[in-house]
């Protein structure tokens, strides 16, 4: 076997388990809060070398972390920084609201600063699905997981998103991994993609109520949608929708209610728009780091690149510099994302040095498959 060299110059030797590569060890939580239930990854296709390069990628990342904890002891009271992120996200949102409101801020400033504190509330959700703030505390975790999602409504229920997410880790860049596939990852790009890449879940919609299921997967899918569906997402869409169709109607010379028209309006500025743009921001740099239909089932070095050009930066902002930190989930997600940050400038050249692409802008052409084939 090829064994890839460890960063003290030593060699990893296989048999290699999901668990150890990283994909569901310690603080990955199962759906619906079993905690304690596994996805099992079938990585029995994988060559040796990409076997021993995954293991090689993850113990370097578990190092670190450990040192980034040594080195800087508040990282250990990690449910305590999981409440201050959650403060600033909620406390940060509202608060650029209440400036609109009382005119300090316009409308476009309120717009992309509640935009980049939902950014926030979007890892402390994703970090809540996995459990890593109150592992032991299931209504603490729920009434966080609800709290981010009252400020982030262009979403689906954080609930259902529990399956979905892990789906994802266990599916990852196959037809199966619903929550890619439902942000445009693998379709080809024009309007469409586009289109969806602003809204999601209209597009959803409309396919799951036009059109019959193709086989089991497909039903799948549209069960889970809608599930995930309920709640604050048609709320959000109603109004995101209706503010649309008024103006555009003003535009035209028609009689629109001015009491109604406010009302949307200021709705849209301090909830409904920032989530629009943080969420068109998201999906574009996740669609597009992730690869789609011709992954190798388990093989976390297919899944993803590190996708952090300098013009990308736009977007990273309302994603919280996703596309350099997320492939480092991958690889091991028990770490809180402001520890990822705290590390990827001493990751990457191990990503890079294992196989892991960097900024594979061809992925465009490609409709995000890992191969030019």
């Amino acid at each position: 076997m090829t064994a890839a060299p460890r960063t003290d110059g030593t060699e990893v030797e296989l048999p290699v388990t999901a668990e150890e590569i990283g994909l569901f060890g310690t603080g990955a939580a199962a759906p619906l809060d079993a905690a304690d239930v596994d996805i099992p990854v079938d990585t029995r296709g994988l060559t040796p070398d990409d076997l021993v390069r995954a293991r090689v990628i993850t113990s370097a990342i578990r190092q670190r972390s450990q040192e980034l904890r040594r080195e800087h002891p508040v990282l250990r009271h990690q449910d305590a920084l999981g409440l201050v992120a959650f403060a600033v996200a909620v406390l940060g949102f509202t608060g650029s609201g209440a400036l609109y409101l009382t005119g300090v801020l316009p409308w476009y400033g309120t717009l992309l600063l509640s935009a980049a504190f939902a950014a926030v509330g979007h890892e402390v959700e994703h970090d809540l699905i996995h459990a890593l703030y109150f592992r032991r505390r299931r209504a603490v975790r729920y009434a966080l997981l609800f709290g981010v999602w009252a400020i982030r409504p262009y979403t689906i229920n954080p609930v259902y998103r529990i399956r979905l997410h892990l789906r994802h880790h266990a599916y990852s860049g196959l037809p199966d991994d619903i929550e890619e596939v439902s942000i445009t990852n693998g379709k080809p790009w024009g309007a469409v993609r586009l289109y969806s890449l602003l809204d999601p879940y209209v597009p959803a919609l409309v396919r799951i109520l036009t059109t019959r299921p193709k086989d089991a997967e497909d039903a799948l899918w549209r069960r889970t949608i809608l599930k995930a569906s309920l709640g604050l997402t048609p709320v959000a869409i109603t109004i995101w929708y209706a503010f649309l169709g008024l103006h555009v109607a003003g535009r035209l010379g028609a009689s629109v209610p001015p009491g109604l028209l406010h009302a949307l309006t200021v709705l849209t500025v301090v909830w409904v728009g920032p989530n629009v743009w943080r969420g068109f921001c998201l999906h574009f740099i996740s669609s597009n780091m992730h690869y789609q239909g011709d992954v190798e089932q388990g093989n976390v070095l297919q899944q993803t690149q590190v996708f952090n050009r300098w013009y990308l930066v736009p977007f990273q902002v309302f994603c919280l510099n996703f596309g350099s930190t997320h492939p480092i989930h991958h690889f091991y997600v028990a770490d809180p994302f402001y520890v990822r940050q705290l590390m990827e400038r001493d990751i990457h050249p191990v990503l890079a040095a294992n196989g892991v692409r960097f900024n594979d802008m061809g992925t465009f052409a490609r409709a995000n498959r890992y191969h030019a084939d």
